[in-house]
């Protein structure tokens, strides 16, 4: 009896045999499925491939061109290093831009003498037409606003304009939390088509994020950046106020 019982314990052949036939069509199934998708990567179109690197390279472009942003040296219009303004020939109807001043441009602002110099520039976003930067440089010739005392060229064809990326479809501002609300109130994150606007006092509020939307062939891709908006010292400290004044 215990010769019958280890003799049942064991498989046949057949089951062996169909144990083999199956993993084998198994195995054969996912290797074919490996190949189909090694495949279609493979012959996946370069176009697409060159417009995820575009948009990394412009999002990479916007975050390390903004890091170098400082206050200006010689046109004083602030204490922060971006705020908003309308360029020359924007009329008070118009939205203010976002602007930041650098002392030295990229290489991709074009100057007749090598890398711009001292340099305000501005976000510019127009719906069909793309992303692009707006920007004069201090060795301009310039006149001072009558409206805000801000120096600015003389006319907007003084103006550059430097494309930054035609597939730029949409932009959108990030907001956290009301302004002036208390560090202890409970804030949410608001995201608008435009700029916020006080309505009583008609000023608008810096947001905290810049979300763009980059579009190609019904594809779309979407980066952020945030905004340093406060100042840096030289020192890294902020001088506290003199209590005897």
């Amino acid at each position: 009896m215990s010769f019958l019982r280890r003799k049942r314990l064991g498989f046949s052949m057949i089951e062996v045999l169909l144990a083999l036939v199956i993993g084998g069509l198994v195995l054969t199934a996912a290797t074919a499925l490996l190949i189909t998708i090694s495949g279609a990567w493979a012959n996946r179109p370069a176009t697409r491939d060159a417009f995820d690197a575009h948009v990394n390279g412009v999002a990479y472009f916007l975050n390390s061109t903004i890091e170098e942003a400082v206050l200006p040296d010689v046109v004083k219009g602030g204490s922060e290093r971006f705020d908003l303004r309308r360029p020359v020939g924007f009329s008070r109807s118009d939205d203010p831009l976002i602007h930041f001043y650098l002392k030295e441009g990229p290489p991709l602002f074009f100057w007749p003498n090598g890398p711009a110099p001292r340099i305000h520039c501005f976000f510019y976003f127009e719906e069909g037409e793309g992303l692009s930067f707006l920007w004069f440089s201090e060795l301009q010739e310039l006149e001072k606003n009558q409206e805000n005392g801000l120096m600015q060229p003389e006319d907007s064809a003084d103006l550059f304009k430097t494309m930054i990326s035609p597939f730029c479809s949409e932009v959108f501002y990030c907001y956290y939390g009301e302004e002036g609300a208390a560090k202890d109130d409970f804030n949410e994150w608001e995201i608008l088509d435009d700029l916020e606007e006080n309505t009583i006092s008609g000023k608008y509020r810096m947001p905290d994020f810049i979300k763009f939307v980059f579009t190609w062939d019904e594809e779309g891709l979407e980066r952020t950046i945030s905004l340093p908006i406060r100042s840096v010292y030289p020192n890294g400290i902020k001088e506290e106020p003199d209590e005897r004044k």
